[in-house]
């Protein structure tokens, strides 16, 4: 983890996230299998290419997220009615079969993001139990959790003219 977060500060990412199975079982979680991965979030508007390519001696599945790209999601958990937004965050994973995006909301939500009504994804048929909330933050702490408050306090769609009329739409990071 140590050499892979100082390969990462050349690409000067907002935030690194270590999320998934190694995260859970750093935090203890028991309901899930010992960790065979290394599953990453970062948030930069610099691919980190070398880093993609670098054998760190154990499987890496880094997830690259452009900061407008990540500060959307938020936008939208913020801004639009909950049906609107999970329409966009489920309509993504069909779009890159991958559920990347709802494990980001699901983590800037914390352990209530079931009450958003993001629904933990289903394997072959049964319930997940996996809690997707649960990550570590490896770099930029203090802008992570400025975005996890901005995506939390719900204004709704109504709120959302009145925000840009007072200049406080967007997300300032």
């Amino acid at each position: 983890m140590d050499q892979i977060t100082a390969d990462m500060e050349d690409y000067h990412p907002k935030a690194l996230l270590l999320f998934g199975s190694l995260a859970r079982y750093l935090a203890g979680d028991p309901g899930d299998h010992p960790p065979n991965d290394v599953d990453l979030l970062v948030v930069t508007n610099n691919t980190p290419f070398l880093v993609m390519k670098t054998d760190y001696g154990c499987a890496v599945e880094l997830h690259s997220f452009t900061v407008q790209r990540i500060v959307g999601i938020a936008r939208s958990l913020r801004y639009d009615s909950r049906p609107a937004a999970l329409s966009k965050l489920y309509g993504r994973v069909l779009a890159r079969e991958h559920a990347i995006d709802i494990i980001a909301a699901a983590m800037m939500l914390g352990p209530g993001y079931g009450d958003f009504g993001i629904e933990q994804i289903e394997v072959n048929g049964i319930g997940d139990t996996r809690d997707y909330s649960i990550h570590r933050v490896l770099m930029g702490d203090s802008w992570w959790g400025r975005l996890c408050r901005y995506a939390t306090e719900r204004r709704g769609p109504w709120m959302r003219f009145t925000d840009k009329m007072a200049r406080n739409y967007d997300f300032d990071g």
